[in-house]
């Protein structure tokens, strides 16, 4: 069984391929949903970090199913040891910037401050993204079901 962390910025589909691998059945946790993340106060300001102990602790009860666990956070990389695959979800900055704009599911990214933010995200954040991952996948070029189906591969991949 197979743990696989699923990151990218905003707007990348990282909620629509969890809700896609729960609606099939697999143990799969938005951090964006629940009490997954907090928030960490520090000289440059505040953060929305994961609560790492929450994750270890999902995570060692989960030893008899793969599990899908989904987050960008400035603290994921404390857990990547924990994890067989690390997956970036990434698109364009305009693709990001559109999809956004247009959810429904979340409000982050309406106001010019959040869009700025998304902006500076990617484009500094993005590269330390690509530099530890296992797997990059364009949420421009493939859908949701054909990433799905890409990490229940993953999931059930025996090396």
């Amino acid at each position: 069984m197979k743990r696989i962390y699923i990151t990218g910025m905003s707007g990348t589909g990282k909620s629509s391929v969890i809700r896609n691998l729960l609606d099939k059945g697999y143990a799969a946790i938005d951090t964006d949903d629940g009490d997954w993340k907090e928030i960490s106060i520090s000289e440059g300001g505040t953060e929305w970090i994961l609560r790492e102990d929450q994750i270890r602790s999902v995570i060692a009860k989960c030893r008899k199913s793969s599990i899908f666990i989904s987050g960008c956070c400035s603290n994921q990389a404390n857990l990547y040891p924990l994890f067989d695959y690390i997956v970036l979800l990434s698109a364009s900055l305009e693709t990001i910037l559109n999809r956004v704009a247009e959810r429904t599911s979340n409000p982050y990214g309406k106001t010019s401050e959040e869009r700025n933010e998304i902006i500076w995200n990617y484009e500094n954040i993005q590269p330390l993204l690509q530099e530890n991952v296992h797997f990059e996948l364009n949420t421009e070029v493939m859908t949701t079901e054909e990433i799905t189906m890409l990490l229940i591969e993953l999931s059930d991949n025996d090396e």
